[in-house]
């Protein structure tokens, strides 16, 4: 095993530049932590629909008990959560997304070190200011800045693949120049944190691809790049196995598919379609997409998702790269320019966030999960500038004038935060429902709300017979074990009740006549705007206030 060693990541032992930079990493997650405070409470849908929910399913082994409540999502894999599920379980709202935001700040730690790692500034001082402005700049991103204190993991995910990069830069003579068996072993401990963070969630995929690849491209023999690159990705397949291996085995042995319902095209399993299941609504529609995606997305954020956000960096760098390769071949004429980054790293980087963002572009095209290659692109513009065939000076200014283009263009998107906090991150008032040691919950319509589940009795179940992932009256084979739920029930002798938002009150009694039953009583009130059934209970949804759920008594039809 090599030896940790600072001086590859910071400043000389010993001199100021290297407190003010240890001051400023040790400070920069407690200010994100700050930020996620200011920016507010995170109430964003997929926090409403699975995150909080399938964390409190995993650890209180809900999964014979409830069926589908998080909807799709409920096949994910849960471990991500988990920490934070545990610590809204006792501490406060804002302590929470403190937490959250403290977490994330790490990026900045990373980011920074990628920057030292690979700038070959003399300075001290001087590199030390310029890794902390593109770290911060890498931060504070159109979509960075979005998903700052929230559950969506892409800027946590984020963490292994720029702490594998980071390895890499920061250990290249090693791989380069170690005896084989040494540097492989290396390889494949650097694959290790993105597969780790792989396994907690999938798209973090294309990272560990590009990274992967990006061996392929870093310089020396062709052959022990080709071999670092395999072992590389057997580091990242033993990560991924690590924090998913046994969510597979688990999707296996219950729903006939390791990755259940994606690649079921593959897999086969009786429960899903046999399709992929890949989310292709932002894909490329065309041919022309493919070359345009960037600008695209610069016209208009929803091309690639569900928010406005503003960022350009992305297609400042689509233009800046080709076309700095291209004049460095033909206008360098073999003289030799004084660079400011190494070239491996330089090769590196380029190539492996390149073969990240062709990933992205082919299986996602959504702007979310290019989180990471959007904190780290600063840098990248910096690197590609360095190939332009001009003065040292005339690349410096480029780099900045794009630099300053990237930090004015930045609009940063908002997930659905609350104007307030909470006391705690999930508050609902849960009706007195009486005796409910055999009862069930059926939940219908689309809306995400699985996370008033937790505020329940713990006796109760709960099964999703109408969601994004199935409906009654599809031919799906997940129908079949969402009857036999609701047959064993009823043969028990056991209760039933709906619980669905107010105004989707038509679809609950259209979604349960599937099933045999009916809502008790057919009389109705009028709240507010919202009709509803007479003997219905309200649950309210402090989270998120788009409505009052309703929950109703059902009969057989």
């Amino acid at each position: 095993m090599v030896a940790f060693s600072p001086s590859r990541f910071l400043p000389p032992e010993g001199s100021r530049a290297r407190f003010w930079a240890l001051t400023l990493l040790c400070f920069a997650p407690f200010a994100f932590g700050l930020l996620a405070l200011a920016l507010g409470q995170d109430a964003n849908w997929d926090l409403r629909n699975y995150h909080y929910y399938n964390a409190y399913a995993f650890l209180n082994n809900r999964y014979a008990q409830d069926l589908l409540p998080s909807q799709t999502p409920y096949f994910y894999n849960p471990l991500m959560d988990v920490p934070f599920f545990v610590l809204a379980q006792f501490a406060s709202a804002r302590a929470v997304g403190f937490f959250l935001g403290f977490v994330q700040g790490f990026n900045f730690i990373l980011l920074f070190w990628i920057a030292y790692a690979a700038l070959t500034l003399q300075s001290p001082k001087r590199k030390v200011i310029v890794c902390a402005a593109l770290a911060l700049l890498g931060m504070l991103g159109g979509g960075g800045i979005a998903q700052i204190g929230t559950t969506f993991g892409d800027n946590i995910t984020s963490l292994g693949a720029l702490l594998s990069a980071a390895l890499v830069i920061g250990f290249w003579d090693k791989l380069s120049s170690a005896p084989i068996r040494k540097a492989l072993f290396l390889a494949l401990f650097f694959g290790v944190p993105a597969g780790l963070m792989m396994g907690l969630k999938l798209p973090a995929v294309i990272y560990a691809v590009g990274l992967c690849g990006g061996l392929l491209f870093a310089g020396g023999d062709w052959k022990r790049g080709f071999v670092l690159s395999f072992a590389f990705g057997l580091g990242v397949l033993l990560g991924c196995a690590v924090t998913l291996g046994p969510w597979m085995v688990f999707l296996q042995t219950h729903f006939g598919s390791p990755l259940f319902p994606y690649f079921n095209d593959i897999f086969k399993s009786p429960l899903a379609p046999l399709t992929s299941a890949r989310d292709i609504q932002y894909a490329p529609h065309s041919t022309s997409d493919y070359f345009t995606m960037p600008f695209l997305f610069a016209h208009s954020s929803f091309r690639v998702g569900e928010i406005e956000l503003r960022d350009w960096r992305i297609p400042i760098l689509y233009v800046l790269l080709p076309l700095a390769v291209l004049l460095r071949l033909f206008l360098n004429r073999n003289r030799t320019l004084e660079s400011s980054a190494t070239p491996q790293a330089t090769r590196y980087l380029l190539a492996s966030f390149s073969l990240a963002y062709v990933v992205w572009l082919v299986m996602f095209s959504i702007y979310r999960y290019a989180v990471t290659l959007e904190m780290i692109t600063p840098l990248l513009i910096v690197l590609a500038a360095g190939l332009l065939p001009f003065k040292m000076k005339t690349r410096t200014i480029t780099a900045i004038l794009l630099l300053l283009i990237v930090a004015v263009s930045v609009k940063p998107g908002n997930w659905n935060r609350r104007d307030t906090w909470l006391d705690r991150f999930v508050e609902a008032g849960v009706p007195n429902l009486g005796n409910t040691s055999d009862l069930m919950i059926l939940m219908t319509g689309m809306e995400p709300y699985s996370h008033v589940i937790p505020e329940f009795p713990p006796d109760v179940s709960f099964v999703r017979i109408q969601s994004n992932f199935s409906s009654p009256e599809q031919d799906k084979g997940i129908n079949k074990l969402l009857h036999d739920r609701v047959d064993a029930h009823r043969q028990k002798g056991g209760s039933f009740m709906v619980m669905t938002p107010i105004w989707q009150m038509k679809g609950a009694e259209d979604a349960v006549s599937y099933f045999g039953l009916k809502i008790a009583n057919k009389e109705y009130l009028l709240i507010g705007a919202k009709v509803m059934k007479k003997d219905c209970l309200n649950v309210d949804d402090k989270l998120f206030n788009n409505g009052t759920l309703t929950v109703c008594h059902l009969i057989p039809k």
